[in-house]
Formats: C-alpha cells, sequence, structure tokens
C-alpha cells in the first residue's frame, strides 16, 4: 500500500502561490481519496500581506481549511506576531488538528495544543507530533512558554511510541535542530523541517531518518510517499514540486485586504512619508522619537529602510501605514551602560548595512538603508556625547529604545548579553497608530 503525504512550510502568506495548491491538493484528494494526508509546518500566517493582516490570521486558516489541510502546526510568525489572546482563537474554525508539544501558558504543565494526533489510513496508524522553535523572550513576553522543545518532544513520543505504526514529525525548529532531532530519536521515521527556509529536493536520510522541506513563500509544495506492506513501512521518499509548473489561479485576496483596511488613521491632513533610505526624513526621525517614547527609554533607535513604499499625504489609512510598515517588527527596550551607549552611536553613524539586502528577522522590505537616532548627539571638536543635555557618564546605565531584528543578528554585539524588555505584542505600525490617535 502506498500514503502520499503533502506537505507546505513558511508559506509567509504568499496567497498567488498558496492559491495553486488548493487547487492542486483538491485534485489529489480526488485521485487518492483516504490515502493522502497533508500538514503545514507553521508560518502559514505573515501579516505582511493586508489580507492576513486585515484578518488577524484568521483568512489562513479558512485557505488552509480550503485546501482539505489535517494537521498543521504554528511557527513564530503565528506564535509571537499575534496577541495571545488572538492565538489563542486564532484556529477556532480550522477543520483540521493543530499540534504542538512545547507551547504552553507560563506556569502551566501540559501542552496547550495536542502536542500529538493519529490519523488512521486503510489500516496504519499514523502519529504525527510536532513542535514550534523556541524564541523563548519573545513567548514570556506574551506569557507563553516554548522551551525546551526536545525534552517534550522526548516526553511525548515515549506516550506514542506503542500507539501508532508510523511517527512523523512536524518541526518548525530549523534544518539543524532536525538533524539533532534525527540523530537522538530514530523511531522518528519522517521528518517535515521549515523555518529556516531550506529544501531538500529529494529529501535527506540522517541515522534512517527521512528528512523533508520544501522551502519558503509557496516556491515548492513537497510530496513524500511512504510504502506499507501490511502495516510495516518498507519504503520512503521524498519529492518537491514546483509551484511555478502549476496551474495559475485568479484571486483577490491581496484586494480584499485591501478593502477591509480601508479605516482611517487621519482623515485628510497627514504629511507625506518619504523613502528616503540614506538620510533622516521627517518620517524617520519622528519613528525613532516615537519608539524612545513608547518603550520609556533615553535614546531611540531605528534604520530609514523600515519605509517600505511612499506616502503621498491627505488620508493615511489602515492599509496606507500598513503599506508603509508591513514588518513584523515589535520594539525592545535595552539596557546599556554609558560606553556601549556610546559604541551603539559610532557603530550607528558608520552606516556599514546601508546597502545590504535584508530578509527576515521580521524585516518586510529590502535594503537596510541608514540609522537615525533620537536624543542623543556628539560634539566632535570637544569629543564629547550626550544624552539630551547631559553627558554621558560611561560607568552610568542608560536605556536605548529600539527593534527586536537588531538583537537576532550580528549588528550590535552590546545587545547580546545586556536586560532586554521585548513590548509584545505591538507592532510598529500598531504603535504609530496608536500615537497618532492620542494627538
Amino acid at each position: 500500500m502506498e500514503v502520499k503525504i503533502y506537505h507546505t512550510n513558511d508559506i509567509h502568506s504568499a496567497l498567488d502561490n498558496y492559491v495553486k495548491f488548493t487547487s492542486f491538493l483538491n485534485d489529489k484528494r480526488h485521485q487518492y481519496r483516504d490515502n493522502m494526508v497533508y500538514v503545514d509546518i507553521g508560518d502559514h500566517v505573515d501579516r505582511s500581506h493586508p489580507y492576513t493582516e486585515a484578518t488577524l490570521g484568521k483568512g489562513n486558516i479558512e485557505l488552509l481549511n480550503e485546501a482539505t489541510c489535517d494537521v498543521a502546526t504554528i511557527g513564530n510568525n503565528e506564535g509571537i506576531t499575534l496577541t495571545k489572546d488572538q492565538l489563542k482563537h486564532l484556529y477556532d474554525d480550522a477543520n483540521f488538528d493543530v499540534i504542538c508539544t512545547n507551547l504552553r501558558e507560563v506556569g502551566a504543565d501540559n501542552p496547550f495544543f495536542k502536542p500529538y494526533t493519529i490519523k488512521e489510513v486503510k489500516g496504519v496508524k499514523i502519529g504525527f507530533i510536532a513542535a514550534t522553535v523556541e524564541f523563548t523572550p519573545f513567548y514570556l513576553a506574551l506569557d507563553w512558554e516554548v522551551a525546551d522543545a526536545f525534552s517534550w518532544v522526548e516526553k511525548y513520543l515515549a506516550e506514542l511510541r506503542g500507539k501508532v505504526d508510523v511517527i512523523v514529525m512536524l518541526s518548525h525548529l530549523g534544518m539543524y535542530d532536525d538533524e539533532n532531532l534525527a540523530n537522538r530519536f530514530p523511531e522518528i521515521d519522517l521528518i517535515l523541517s521549515s523555518h529556516t527556509h531550506h529544501h531538500f529536493d529529494y529529501g535527506e536520510r540522517i541515522n534512517g531518518v527521512l528528512l523533508a522541506a520544501a522551502g519558503r513563500y509557496g516556491e515548492y509544495i513537497g510530496e513524500v510517499t511512504l510504502n506499507f506492506q501490511g502495516k510495516k513501512l518498507i519504503g520512503k521518499n521524498a519529492k518537491l514540486i514546483e509551484a511555478d509548473f502549476l496551474a495559475p489561479k485568479e484571486n483577490n485576496y491581496y484586494q480584499l485586504g485591501k478593502e477591509m483596511l480601508s479605516n482611517t488613521v487621519i482623515k485628510s491632513d497627514a504629511y507625506p512619508i518619504e523613502r528616503r533610505l540614506y538620510s533622516a526624513s521627517r518620517f524617520a526621525s519622528l519613528l525613532a522619537y516615537m519608539i524612545r517614547d513608547f518603550t520609556d527609554s533615553d535614546v531611540g533607535l531605528i534604520h530609514t529602510g523600515l519605509v517600505a513604499s511612499p506616502f503621498e499625504g491627505g488620508e493615511l489609512t489602515e492599509y496606507a501605514l500598513h503599506k508603509v510598515l508591513p514588518h513584523a517588527i515589535n520594539a525592545v527596550k535595552i539596557e546599556l551602560t554609558g560606553r556601549e551607549m556610546k559604541e551603539v552611536f559610532t557603530e550607528a553613524n558608520r552606516h556599514e548595512y546601508k546597502d545590504e539586502i535584508v530578509r527576515g528577522l521580521g524585516f518586510r522590505g529590502d535594503i537596510f538603508g541608514a540609522f537615525v537616532m533620537d536624543n542623543i548627539s556628539y560634539v566632535q571638536s570637544e569629543r564629547e556625547y550626550y544624552i539630551g543635555n547631559e553627558l554621558i557618564d560611561d560607568g552610568r546605565t542608560y536605556s536605548l529604545g529600539t527593534l527586536d531584528m537588531y538583537t537576532f543578528g550580528r549588528i550590535f554585539p552590546q545587545f547580546r548579553y545586556s536586560k532586554k524588555d521585548y513590548m509584545m505584542p505591538d507592532l510598529l505600525r500598531d504603535i504609530i497608530k496608536n500615537y497618532l490617535k492620542c494627538l
């Protein structure tokens, strides 16, 4: 007997591609009937798309229903770009099982979602188990806990092992953790891998475990074939199907999202917003101030590439603001010594990243641009640094209001071990919207 498992991951609301998969999967349902399972491995939701933003992800769940999804897990975009209550109710209308071993409310003993589910196909019991990436400080800021994914996987694998004939892992942990999973838990037959946006043309085999991954943005849909003799798995292989080879399907989700985001933020006299990459515009300077004010910090720091599209001025709608700032980025308050603050100021003013193309980290633009800082200055003739009108003291502790994306990477090593307070769940456009309402 042959069972097909189709899998998607990291769609990131690339709905033009995904609607092709919907048609493809419905055709496969007619072809294979009960010998097929379709699963999604998280980050289907991405609030950079107007339809996802307008529906807060619930529109994505409708699309998964239409694609006859059987099982899904969450990625970091479902987990940390929505409020806790929004995530709790995201799947209220789902026609599929949502599983995750390691997402739980702070202080809870059990996972919020089911840790695993079992699907029976022609008498063969297939166990699906899942885990999501440990972005612990971000989840803690939303009163969730995701730490110790491997321990939770081990716990529920032991519970699942005697109940099923095959074990399939839905992993939103990333490629390197998935390789470790395969080496540590050879009882897993198949790992469907995601998060790091990698793909395997024909799967990879580690320690007898087959790993399959389908890239990002709906470039591919994965197909795994499991061969059984009775209830015994005797063969497994993987391949990818390119979205470009599937028949195009028209959809109006972008326009629908635009219409749903027609609410007015400023009626008729909003200033234009320039997309100026290499110097501070009026808007970039205001945003640096707002981040400082929102985080109640001494200094604000942002970069000009955050303006993804310009705004001509006049009536500012939620859609127009979304186009300007489509990013899944939150503010963070970081404690630094005066010496570290000086170092950050100096590094920011070198603008070493101004021409870089940035992917991920919540950023949904393209070119990074120049840094813009608020309430900090340098008097070159005196070689003195000031916060406001006060000379910076090297040994004193100050606070910097900035973007969480800077704490992921290599830009400011000073941030690595500093105390950080992530301001969840407001995204940049939420901060601006709330600020403008108070004017």
